[in-house]
């Protein structure tokens, strides 16, 4: 049985291996999500949407451009509602990112848009685990 994956959390400690994280926790190889990869969240908490990040996803112009996120709840679900609709992204999404860990800045008792790609991305896993 294949292990699920899961989100990890980023670190500047040094010496800090992300692939050796991930493989540590279920044996996957681990995406860094979060920005500027191509798979951050264009949502920013208390500031307006991040245009380059928008643009990577394709979603520029929004019709939104000063939406400004007042937590990260608010910036996750802004993300998940745009993805929703469009099942070009959600196939680009199982493509790239199905069966890896995902990495962001988040802590583990936050809201973040990796949970969301790894919902996307694994829609066969009957629970992804956080």
């Amino acid at each position: 049985m294949t292990p699920a994956p899961v989100r990890l959390r980023l670190s500047r400690l040094a010496g800090f291996d992300l692939q050796a994280l991930a493989r540590a926790t279920n044996g996957l190889a681990a995406v860094n999500v979060a920005r500027p990869s191509e798979w951050g969240n264009p949502f920013v908490v208390g500031g307006p949407v991040d245009k380059k990040q928008a643009k990577r996803w394709g979603w520029w112009p929004l019709g939104f451009p000063d939406y400004v996120a007042p937590d990260n709840e608010a910036a996750v679900r802004r993300f998940a509602a745009v993805l929703a609709g469009d099942q070009a992204i959600h196939r680009h999404v199982q493509a790239k990112l199905a069966g890896r860990n995902l990495a962001c800045w988040c802590s583990a008792t936050e809201a973040c848009h990796a949970d969301v790609l790894l919902k996307l991305a694994n829609p066969s896993c009957e629970e992804v685990k956080q």
